[in-house]
Formats: C-alpha cells, structure tokens, sequence
C-alpha cells in the first residue's frame, strides 16, 4: 500500500470525499485496464469497473491494509467478473486493436502479419484454462507480481508461479500451432 493510502482511507471513512477521489484517480486507469482485458468489450469493462468500486464503497471498512490496496481492488474486480462468468457462462477475452503490438502502418505487409499474430494471440488466450488466463494476464498484461496475484486470487505463491509456467507453454504451443512464436509475453520477464 502506498505510504498515504492508510491515510486517504482514514480520511474518506471519515467524511472526505476528495479522499475518495485521489484513491480513484489513482487507481482507476488500472483497473480498467484490467477489467477490458478480462471483458474484452469496453461497456462491460465500465460496468464492471462501476460495481467495483461500489463494492469498496461498501467494503471499505473491513479493508485492513494487509496487501497492497491495488491488489485487494483488483481481487473485488477478479471476483465480480467470476460471478459473472458463472451467470452467464461466457468465457472469452478479446484484445481490440489499440490493445495489441505496435506495427508499422506503413507497410501492409507487416500491418497484415501484425494482425494475423494478434488474432492467433487472442485465440490462443481464449483457449486457455480459465485459471492460467486470469494469471497470465494479472502477471503479463497487468504487471502485478506473484505475491500481489496470490493476493488477489487467494492462493499459494507456488500455484500461481505453476498456473503461470502452464499457461506460457500451453499459449507458446498453441501459438507454435498457428505459426506465430516471436516475441510472446514472459520471455524474460521477471517476478
């Protein structure tokens, strides 16, 4: 947790909303970037974002300040989106255009390739077991840590490090399948 979170915490149970506003300021940009790429689809993304942060509304009394307050954000996230899964059966992620590697415009061949590979990413993710999905895009796309997604998942460290390892080689064959392999996220990345 930041140094003066605890403090705009405080500050917030105790009647300030501007205390409010600064958390949300902050965290905010990352939570929706996280809740897009569990979605896929801009609207449930805010929406999801919107009964996030109504839960931390409701729930921020009994936040205790153990974790970082991003990772105990993006577990109510994680959570919310579940249930929503279970509701609705749905259990795909899709990346839009602005989300995927950078290309060169200039030339369409390459733009072409660009996006035949990031079609082939987004299919490979889709493809993966729930569980890895949701690790590898906390680790890769969110950039948490693995102590953070224990955190957020409520689990081991060493399953996570295990869902990670399962979900890069299943995505890196998958891909090898399809042709694609260069620059797949986790080649060197560390912890």
């Amino acid at each position: 947790m930041r140094q003066d979170e605890g403090r705009l915490i405080r500050d917030y149970l105790a009647g300030s909303d501007a205390a409010f506003a600064i958390l949300f300021d902050r965290h905010h940009p990352s939570l929706y970037a996280f809740a897009h790429r569990l979605s896929g689809d801009p609207q449930e993304a805010e929406d999801l974002c919107q009964s996030a942060w109504l839960e931390v509304i409701r729930s921020l009394r009994s936040y205790r300040g153990r974790g970082p307050f991003r990772a105990w954000l993006h577990a109510i996230a994680l959570n919310l989106y579940k249930d929503g899964l279970r509701r609705s059966r749905l259990d795909l992620i899709a990346l839009d255009d602005e989300e995927l590697p950078a290309g060169l415009a200039t030339d369409p061949q390459r733009e072409l390739e660009r996006l035949d590979a990031a079609r082939a990413l987004e299919a490979a993710l889709n493809r993966l077991n729930p569980a890895h999905r949701e690790v590898l895009i906390l680790h890769e796309l969110q950039g948490l840590k693995y102590r953070e997604i224990a955190d957020i998942l409520d689990c081991p460290l060493g399953t996570v490090k295990s869902r990670l390892h399962h979900a890069m080689v299943a995505l890196r064959a998958t891909l090898q399948e399809a042709g694609v392999g260069q620059g797949l996220p986790g080649q060197g990345a560390q912890p």
